[in-house]
């Protein structure tokens, strides 16, 4: 008999002693053995169960053995994983080696009782908290599913062999692969003792079974295709899960999670659920993934499954409206439940209940974790906790909803374990409250339900202060409604409201817009994406002029060309859905892309090819970053082991021309800071290019200088600018032959166009003699020929010549010889070039190029060959550099230096530099367009007027009278300098 005392204590200890005393009673009678020798310990434990739940009491009078799983030694610790594969293992191998699945599937269902009456007895006893407690079940879960599906998999090969997918790459077929990935409770590994569980079965692909390992050349024929042998598995595994027997059933299964529902098949290839999400993929399935976790099946396979859903349960930007669908969902859960008179009293779906904790935790999760990788996470108390450290909540509002989640959940599991029933509700009937109460440590009913009313208080506070208020925010409708709703349905409308916002081919433009709003082919798309790309069109439409009101600043130029690129986009990205929710939450994005296929053609092409660029620049917050030659050497240099350097280069190339174009769209960086930018690009590129070189020659120290001449040299480089440089080695010891193969690889290096596009255009034309003469020569060889045989224009361009990169003792041996030979007021020996009438030569130089190199009878056009054009300034600051024996090869800075001296006028210096910089925006602009290096504004009306807006001016009659005033005003100083040969 047992210790009489000892039980008794134990008994009135308990949550029920009435209860507890009733089943010892009958348990003493079945084990009195067990009952003697029960230490203290030991008696409350077991107090604790027969008190807290009828059925496991009920389980324990039909099966008195299983006292034996009530042992404290075993109650203290939580029980991990791998004993539960360890004791499985010992009747799973014999079983599936001698084919005796019954017997298999019994111990499983035995082995899941018992598992699940000692973690209900630890929980009672309170030896585990709810963190605990919940993975234990979680755990027993994780392996039943399991061990199903190994039964089940090797029935269903019996039958229909090892189904196996046709590799295109190799011509090969390779063994497949299933797996099963938990959702909701299960994938977090908060299981309720009661859960139904949440799975989808997901393979690897599509292909056919075969009863031996098929070869290269093996046809399926009438072989049994895979996408029926999964749905074959995943029928078994559900059924042998629910089915009732004997030792009861292992677990209740959802599957109303998978895509498309109720009526949707069973299992799903890989590449269907990232179509489906892609496309289709709803605010509550990005929540309901925030869970997924592989729990059964091929491993390998739930961890590609889980990269691929990664961008989108966690993305990088999302919708604002996300909140608001947050707190329309749990809107209608109450309506339902409000129906059942239930609201105040279920604890998980009820005002203040476990479900606003799990929505504000995942609402968060998705509006931040893309950003934030460490907020992301399935388990809920572990993510409130990085909600807190990041300071997305308080510390002290995580503790009590933390504190309020696992006393809602204690709350829950004490109800679902009296009857092994999945009930969320606290009931009505008195007595059974005052028995929850005790069972939850409350001395009384009142108590417990003051504390539970706190508690709900203090949720729904939280809940209200993170999802509604941003839930009632936003104008998301209001822009929907500001347009025809029904595209397809409406062609007049919305033609007329194309032609009002300056569309000039309405009919074309429609059919874009069905597209961007329908998709290909007018298919069935959610409602969700078309209000979200409605909402995208009135955004561009607002950023269209509209007859005579005044334009939007900025305003698009030409909406069709954008409508079109757009177009391109859009079908290139292919995650329509993902791409919508990524521009209505971040409308600056949409904007800078609208711009960037306005503003220019080359930026276009280049968003279209490579879809997440202007994305990633936009995110990395580069765009307000100016870089310079350090910095980008430093990225540069990462890429050194690239085994392609050309493609590194390219392809570095063409994202900094994406950011520093951007840039320039936004007006984020004036004309000489982006001048500034493009040339610090080029100088890394040259600089890195050398290093390429020289590494793959095994040279240690660089054997000659590159200077850099023309807007290199004077840092004025704009889009497609070449780089016009010179190589100079030294004179002694200099192995000529061998240096012009490595100058030559330099450029083919930076030069060569390959598939992914060229780099700078190197021009190395201006070195002695032209293309005729070597590619690199030596220090004396270059003071020879400028002082012997070079031309006026010759010096004229050394006066701009800077070092980049290289030999540093070439670097100030020639910097040195340069100064010298373009100093005309020096006393010392000039070059040969030099005569008393340099002035006039230069002179009748500028007006030959303004002759030759301007298109005929387009001088109004020509902005910088033209009359009062960009060249003209330069002439006069290279003059003036030369004259006065300045070193400065910058236009802008050797005009202010002469304004500063008094060498000329401070106003002829502001008007000098004031409409050079407005000119050379005006270039700017015009290449940017292109990429292509024009200086000649478009003869095409239409084309010009394009020009005007992306120049800022709101008609082209306008930017023409005020280009030409520039370019005048411009003519007019240049004949100062010039006057006496002018004449």
């Amino acid at each position: 008999m047992p210790k009489l005392g000892l039980w008794e204590n134990a008994i009135k200890q308990s949550a029920d002693p009435e209860r507890a005393r009733e089943y010892g009673v009958q348990l003493a009678e079945l084990r009195p053995e067990y009952f003697t020798n029960l230490s203290s310990d030991q008696a409350r434990v077991v107090a604790a169960l027969l008190s807290g739940s009828k059925a496991l009491s009920e389980l324990l009078i039909a099966k008195p053995e299983w006292l034996d799983v009530i042992e404290f030694s075993l109650l203290e610790n939580p029980r991990r994983k791998e004993g539960l594969q360890r004791d499985i293992a010992k009747f799973l191998k014999p079983g599936l080696e001698t084919k005796d699945y019954s017997s298999v599937l019994r111990q499983l269902r035995e082995l899941k009782q018992r598992e699940m009456l000692r973690i209900a007895a630890r929980d009672l006893a309170r030896l585990g908290n709810v963190p605990q407690i919940t993975e234990e079940i979680s755990n027993v879960a994780d392996v039943c599913l399991h061990t199903v599906y190994q039964v089940a998999l090797q029935q269903l090969t019996e039958k229909f062999g090892t189904p196996y997918a046709h590799d295109p790459a190799t011509e090969k077929w390779i063994e497949s692969s299933f797996c099963v990935l938990g959702m909701g409770k299960l994938g977090g590994q908060e299981l309720n003792y009661s859960s139904d569980i949440d799975v989808l079965f997901v393979y690897s692909g599509e292909g056919a079974c075969f009863k031996t390992k098929p070869t290269k050349n093996t046809k399926p024929l009438r072989a049994t295709p895979n996408h029926q042998f999964y749905a074959k598995l995943a029928e078994a595994v559900i059924a042998e899960c629910t089915r009732m027997t004997a030792e009861g059933f292992l677990f209740r299964i959802d599957m109303r999670l998978r895509p498309e529902g109720k009526t949707a098949p069973l299992a799903r290839a890989l590449s269907s659920y990232e179509t489906y999400y892609a496309q289709w993929g709803q605010t509550w399935e990005r929540m309901m993934l925030i869970k997924a976790r592989c729990v059964a099946g091929d491993q390998g396979l739930g961890a590609e499954f889980m990269e691929m859903i990664q961008p989108f349960r966690y993305p990088r930007s999302i919708s604002e409206q996300v909140p608001r669908e947050v707190a329309e969902m749990k809107q209608r859960i109450e309506n339902e439940i409000i129906k059942t008179g239930e609201l105040e009293r279920n604890v998980k779906l009820g005002r203040g209940g476990i479900r606003e904790i799990e929505f504000l935790v995942q609402t968060q999760q998705v509006l931040q974790a893309g950003r934030m990788p460490f907020l992301q996470g399935s388990k809920t108390l572990p993510a409130l906790e990085k909600l807190s450290d990041y300071k997305l909540i308080e510390k002290p509002e995580a503790a009590r909803l933390k504190a309020a989640y696992c006393f809602l959940r204690d709350v829950e599991h004490r109800l679902q374990m009296e009857d092994n029933r999945q009930t969320h509700t606290i009931p009505e009937h008195k007595p059974t409250r005052i028995r929850l109460a005790k069972l939850m440590g409350f001395p009384d009913l009142k108590s417990f339900e003051a504390e539970l009313q706190t508690i709900n208080d203090d949720v729904r506070k939280a809940y209200d202060r993170f999802i509604n208020p941003i839930a009632s925010d936003g104008n998301a409708g209001a822009v929907r409604n500001s347009l025809p709703s029904d595209v397809a349905g409406a062609p007049d409308e919305w033609k007329k409201v194309l032609r009002a916002h300056s569309f000039r081919d309405p009919d074309h433009c429609l059919k874009l817009v069905q597209e961007f709003v329908h998709g290909p082919g007018f298919g069935h798309r959610s409602s969700r994406t078309i209000d979200h790309a409605l909402q995208l069109l009135a955004r561009m439409l607002e950023a269209c002029p509209r007859g005579d009101a005044a334009p939007p600043e900025p305003f698009l130029s030409d909406p069709d060309r954008v409508l079109a690129r757009l177009d391109s986009f859009v079908s290139r990205y292919g995650a329509q859905s993902m791409l919508y929710d990524a521009w209505v939450s971040n409308p600056s994005l949409f904007r800078l892309l609208l711009l960037a296929f306005d503003r220019s053609e080359f930026l276009a092409e280049l968003a279209i090819r490579v879809p997440d660029l202007i994305d990633e620049i936009e995110q990395s917050g580069q765009l307000r970053r100016k870089r310079n030659t350090e910095q980008i050497l430093e990225d540069l240099r990462a890429g050194a082991k690239e085994e392609d350097q050309h493609r590194w280069l390219r392809r570095y190339y063409q994202a900094e021309q994406m950011r520093i174009g951007l840039r320039d769209i936004l007006d984020l960086a004036d004309p000489e800071q982006t001048q500034s930018e493009l040339t610090a690009l080029a100088d890394a590129f040259l600089t890195y290019a050398l290093e390429v070189v020289l590494r793959k020659h095994r040279i240690k120290k660089a054997p000659f200088a590159i200077f850099g001449l023309g807007k290199l040299g004077g840092r004025e480089l704009i889009y497609a600018s070449d780089l016009d440089i010179i190589f100079v080695a030294e004179s002694k010891n200099a192995n000529l032959p061998a240096l012009q193969k490595v100058a030559a690889q330099f450029l083919e290096l930076l030069s060569k166009r390959t598939e992914d596009g060229a780099t700078f255009e190197a021009d190395a034309r201006l070195r002695p003699d032209g293309e005729k003469g070597l590619l690199v020569n030596t220090l004396d060889a270059y003071r020879d020929y400028y002082l012997k045989r070079a031309m006026l224009w010759e010096l004229q361009s050394l006066s701009r010549f800077r070092p980049i990169c290289g030999n540093a003792t070439v670097q100030k041996s020639f910097s040195d010889m340069a100064v010298e030979m373009v100093s005309f007021n020096s006393g010392k020996k000039k070059a040969a070039a030099f005569t008393a009438n340099w002035k006039s030569e230069v002179h009748r130089m500028r007006m030959r190029i303004e002759k030759e190199r301007t298109p005929a009878g387009q001088d109004k056009l020509a902005i910088k060959t033209g009359r009062g054009g960009l060249m003209d300034v330069e002439f006069v600051a290279q003059a003036l550099s030369l004259e006065n024996g300045w070193h400065e090869p910058n236009t802008l800075s050797a005009v202010a230096r002469a304004g500063g001296e008094n060498v000329i006028s401070p106003e002829s210096a502001k008007i000098l530099s004031e409409n050079y910089r407005k000119l050379m925006q005006v270039e700017r602009i015009l290449r940017r367009w292109s990429f292509e290096p024009e200086s000649v504004l478009p003869v095409d009306a239409a084309a010009f007027y394009r020009v005007a807006v992306r120049c800022g001016y709101k008609d082209a009659a306008t930017f023409q009278d005020v280009v030409l005033a520039q370019r005048g005003a411009i003519r007019r100083e240049y004949l100062k300098m010039f006057d006496a040969e002018a004449k």
